[in-house]
């Protein structure tokens, strides 16, 4: 898919791409291609008369350098947090800079994107140059980095009460949905660190423009205290799933204590019963009338001294 757009006024408004004609190089100042076939890439290059870079050496490019400038113009290869199927994952964007025009490369539809998209048809974002573009898509992820966090953070707080408050809670449960949440937190801090890079590489490019490097500074402030939530919530993770182990660990030693308890209770009716249950010709208990009512007798009572003696050490 290939989204065209252009700055018309100090204000980014999508093109039709139908409408373009080839040699139109000033149509265009961001060129969004979401899993491009071989076609539109073509079409692309037909328009506007560039070369562009192939998907499998930017992948390789990718594995080796993610901050760069070659022919082609500066590079940046950021990471994306996205939903899919529950499930936060992540996913690159290339950014290619070039004079005049703004070049990005991504496999999947991400919530950042269609956001700004839908920013463009409104007429917010204002831009007077491509680079302004890339640095509103970034604080478009910020902005949506800092809401998951949030909710994150909400779904925590619920968590926090099945644990520590809620006595009927299955803490298997927690556990489920800890580990859900601690996956997702992981991911979310790594898109940020890698966007505190991209900042600090585009910073070098920006040292002489006042009102864009003062743009990165505030990008950069908010990755930092986006950075310390992450960290918070990653430590209120752990203690959370500290304390639901340690609850599992005591319900689990309350079971096996009760079983310890009842087996030392019947320990001592049941060495009475073989006693008495031991063929011996002599026994002279065997001849006593009282025999039978005396020994179940014996046998309650040697099964309640336990238990009493537990109940006044408090064990029980």
């Amino acid at each position: 898919m290939l989204h065209v757009y252009d700055i018309e006024k100090g204000v980014l408004r999508e093109r039709d791409v139908a409408e373009l004609t080839p040699g139109t190089s000033d149509a265009a100042s961001w060129i969004d291609l979401v899993d491009a076939s071989d076609e539109e890439r073509e079409q692309l290059q037909h328009l506007f008369r560039q070369n562009l870079p192939e998907s499998d050496d930017v992948e390789e490019i990718e594995a080796s350098a993610r901050f760069f400038h070659d022919e082609y113009g500066l590079h940046v290869h950021s990471l994306f947090v996205y939903q899919a199927e529950g499930r936060h994952r992540t996913s690159t964007v290339a950014f290619v800079l070039q004079p005049g025009r703004l070049l990005t490369f991504r496999d999947s539809r991400l919530p950042d994107f269609r956001l700004m998209r839908l920013r463009v048809r409104r007429g917010w974002v204002q831009a007077q140059a491509p680079l302004d573009i890339l640095l509103s898509i970034l604080e478009q992820k910020v902005e949506n980095m800092a809401d998951s966090l949030e909710d994150i953070h909400r779904n925590l707080e619920e968590v926090s009460y099945l644990v520590l408050e809620d006595e009927e809670a299955e803490l298997e449960d927690g556990i489920e949905k800890l580990a859900h949440l601690e996956d997702s937190n992981g991911k979310i801090r790594l898109c940020l660190m890698d966007t505190q890079r991209s900042i600090s590489f585009i910073q070098r490019y920006v040292r002489t423009d006042k009102d864009r490097r003062r743009t990165c500074s505030e990008i950069q402030h908010d990755l930092d205290t986006l950075m310390s939530h992450a960290t918070f919530l990653f430590e209120k993770i752990n203690f959370l799933m500290d304390s639901t182990q340690g609850f599992i660990n005591i319900e689990q030693n309350q079971i096996i204590k009760i079983f310890s308890i009842a087996a030392v209770v019947f320990l001592p009716p049941t060495m009475i019963a073989s006693i008495y249950g031991m063929n011996f010709e002599v026994m002279p208990e065997l001849e006593w009338a009282f025999g039978y009512p005396a020994v179940l007798g014996l046998m309650v009572l040697s099964g309640m001294a336990p238990y009493w003696y537990f109940k006044r050490k408090g064990w029980l």
